[in-house]
């Protein structure tokens, strides 16, 4: 054990005043010392070193004898300067003799309380000396030198106790009597001895002594006892504690659990603050748990074992794993009332945990004994921190093997489902929708490139409803995202940027949070990329943003997005093929508008949707004029180009992702316009109009110019025909009217009201 030194100030000047009184009074004393008298002084010297080694702890008390030893030479030499002599040199040679032969402060203060209390009592027999001599005088005196030495040295040993907190002051009395009781058993050997010694010299003093030698051996037989069973005790109490803290780690709640380990702490000794310092092993955090009795806050635990390093200390399973100071020696104050501290690190052969931090009041804390027990439970409770962090780590990568099994599992219904989506959009949504969903992003954008533009273009999204109309209409270059696919970003075949250059907002300008997280936490600034190939072919790329839980993605994980990534791909070309071949099924060849087929169908379902919504919808039939004309002079290429010319011009006047335009057949052709009332379809059919009859159709071999013009007839539903037959019916009738009013005109089914134009001639 290291101990960082300290103690109490007031300690430390009791221990120096009463050594130098100590040396002082022997120094006064010194030349009343009977030297003609010095074999006896040496006898008795010898007699004491026998008296201090005969000391014995019993019933947590230390058992003294050497009152037996120093008071009958008290009362022989009547020299108090020969006693103090005698008690001093004895207890000096016992004391070097022990196991422990350093000579330390608390030794020396040892030594000076004892001398100065029979130095007392010295002073007080001689005092008294003259006035009796015989046995029963003698009986008296000596009973009363035992009663003054028991003052006074109860007096300085109960100051001593109480400075250092070695026991609690209530044990104090019960401490005086146990030494009152020790003291009054040996007054009649003092008595004996002191009676025996002119008749018999040393020999009949060592006779009458010996029952002191048999108390002795006895006592310590008993104190050994005591000390087995002490152990006992304290292993039992150990298995205790160490029984609780299991059972706290394992099913008690966290704020019970550590409240669990500190009482089972404080049965091995007495505790009055505790603090358990934990390493998480996420990044630098540190878990700090604290007892009710400690004044200390977590952010100061915190702070102190952050000022230290103490998590990137290497852990000593030796000498360094158990620290201790006193007072003024502690850096980290639990309590100000408790001076003793002991720093216990949890760490086993394979993991360092954390750190056990214990005060008291109580120098019992810094006791040998205690020390061993609070050891072998700093032990196991770091063997059942680490038995936690094997059982999370087992854990986690259970869980994560289950994820990895759900998120392939998932990758096939997603995959067999992206099968059935009927359009490219539908497709689009569904990926970005479970690419967010199934492997756990707040934020995706599916990209498309263009390779004749060089850009990428938003197509689809997820969690990002408030900014995708303004997104969906900004395209990308190319360049401004490939220049991040370089070997620093790569991860697998993605890329992962961790933070984009100052004053770049990213290629599409993601909102990500403000937020402030840990070293392996997922930044405001960063980005993922999986680019989308079709073997070496770039289809374009899904970028994702904030992953959920906020840390950033395992190299498994991009793994997994990229298996869905290629399926992805692969129903994208699937979805591209079928609406291919679909487009074809339902456009007209030659003018690339819609067949009749598809004009039936889409006019069914938006007579159905404007139904629901309550709005207007509008048809259209327009036909050349005169086409048959144009194809019997000038032929059917001319005508063909004629057709085509017609359809580019409508379409330059109707809305491209709402509007329907279809080739009704030959030179016939029809205009769906949903949400459309008649006012405003007559307006779009009149710039249609006026925009085909300013067209010049230049033939390709003559350089000819021809012109064409149509007729249009409009019904409206559900103004005109509540039914689709009807609504075509009357807008072909409508049509017939056109034609038969002069041709190149439009006319509508209703009347017409305010500002409509029934009729609009050439």
């Amino acid at each position: 054990m290291r101990s960082s030194g300290g103690r109490p100030r007031t300690l430390y000047l009791l221990q120096v005043g009463v050594c130098a009184g100590g040396a002082a009074l022997l120094a006064v004393l010194s030349p009343d010392i009977p030297w003609a008298r010095f074999p006896e002084i040496l006898f008795f010297i010898g007699l004491g070193v026998l008296a201090f080694r005969l000391r014995v702890r019993y019933a947590g008390n230390y058992v003294g004898f050497e009152a037996a030893a120093i008071v009958p030479a008290i009362l022989l030499l009547r020299s108090p300067g020969a006693a103090m002599l005698v008690c001093a040199s004895s207890d000096a040679i016992a004391k070097l003799l022990g196991k422990n032969r350093r000579w330390t402060l608390p030794n020396a203060f040892d030594l000076a309380q004892l001398s100065i209390a029979y130095a007392a009592a010295a002073l007080f027999a001689d005092a008294l000396h003259p006035a009796g001599s015989g046995a029963v005088a003698v009986g008296a005196l000596a009973v009363a030198v035992l009663l003054v030495f028991f003052l006074v040295n109860t007096g300085l040993v109960f100051a001593y106790l109480d400075l250092t907190g070695l026991v609690a002051r209530r044990q104090l009395p019960e401490i005086g009597l146990f030494q009152f009781v020790a003291l009054a058993v040996l007054a009649p050997i003092v008595v004996l001895e002191v009676l025996i010694y002119p008749a018999y010299g040393p020999a009949g003093s060592l006779l009458a002594f010996f029952p002191v030698v048999l108390a002795s051996f006895v006592m310590r037989n008993l104190s050994s006892m005591e000390r087995r069973v002490e152990e006992i005790s304290r292993r039992n109490r150990e298995l205790d504690a160490m029984r609780d803290i299991s059972l706290s780690f394992s099913g008690s709640a966290r704020v019970d659990r550590y409240e669990r380990v500190f009482t089972a702490l404080a049965r091995l000794a007495p505790m009055d603050a505790m603090a358990i310092v934990e390493w998480t092993g996420t990044g630098d955090e540190l878990a700090v748990h604290v007892s009710e009795g400690a004044r200390a806050g977590r952010d100061e635990v915190v702070a102190w074992a952050r000022r230290n390093r103490l998590d990137e200390r290497a852990p000593d399973r030796g000498a360094g794993s158990c620290e201790s100071s006193v007072g003024d020696a502690r850096e980290l104050r639990l309590a100000p009332q408790a001076p003793y501290q002991v720093r216990l690190a949890l760490s086993t052969f394979e993991m360092h945990s954390g750190l056990l931090v214990l005060e008291s009041a109580s120098s019992e804390i810094h006791a040998p004994e205690s020390l061993a027990s609070l050891r072998v439970l700093a032990d196991h409770i770091a063997l059942v921190l680490q038995d936690r962090a094997i059982r999370a780590q087992i854990q986690d990568l259970s869980e994560r093997n289950r994820e990895r099994a759900e998120t392939l599992d998932r990758i096939l219904e997603i995959s067999n489902d992206l099968k059935r989506k009927p359009t490219l959009d539908d497709l689009f949504q569904s990926i970005a929708g479970a690419v967010a969903g199934s492997l756990g992003y707040e934020r995706v954008v599916l990209c498309l490139y263009d390779r004749e533009k060089g850009v990428f273009t938003p197509r689809a999204h997820f969690g990002m409803d408030e900014t995708w109309d303004a997104l969906r209409r900004e395209s990308v270059p190319a360049e401004e995202v490939t220049r991040h696919w370089n070997d620093k970003n790569r991860v697998s075949r993605s890329f992962h940027v961790r933070e984009r250059p100052r004053g770049d907002s990213g290629p599409l300008r993601l909102a990500g949070s403000d937020r402030v997280l840990a070293d392996e936490a997922w930044s405001a600034g960063e980005l993922l990329w999986v680019p989308l190939y079709s073997e070496d072919r770039l289809l374009g790329y899904l970028q994702v943003d904030e992953p959920r839980g906020g840390r950033r993605p395992t190299a498994e994980t991009i793994r997994a997005i990229e298996i869905f990534a290629n399926q992805a791909v692969a129903a994208i070309e699937s979805a591209r093929s079928y609406n291919e071949a679909r487009e074809q099924s339902i456009r007209d060849s030659l003018t690339g508008a819609y067949n009749h087929r598809h004009f039936q169908e889409v006019l069914q379902r938006e007579i159905g949707r404007a139904e629901r919504v309550g709005r207007p919808l509008t048809v259209l039939m327009l036909d050349i004029d005169d086409f048959k004309s144009i194809n019997d002079r000038f032929g059917h290429p001319v005508g063909d180009a004629v057709l085509q010319g017609i359809v580019a011009e409508i379409r330059g006047e109707v809305r491209g992702d709402m509007d329907l335009l279809a080739r009704y057949g030959g030179d016939e052709f029809a205009l769906v316009l949903p949400e459309t009332p008649a006012s405003e379809a007559v307006l779009v059919a009149e710039r249609v109009r006026r925009r085909i009859d300013e067209r010049l159709f230049r033939m390709p071999e003559s350089g000819q110019v021809l012109r064409a013009t149509v007729s249009i007839g409009l019904a409206t539903y559900p103004e005109d025909a509540p039914e689709k037959r009807d609504l075509v019916e009357k807008a072909d009738a409508a049509l017939y009217r056109a034609k038969h009013g002069g041709k190149n005109a439009v006319v509508a089914t209703s009347e017409p009201g305010p500002g409509q134009l029934p009729l609009l001639p050439h």
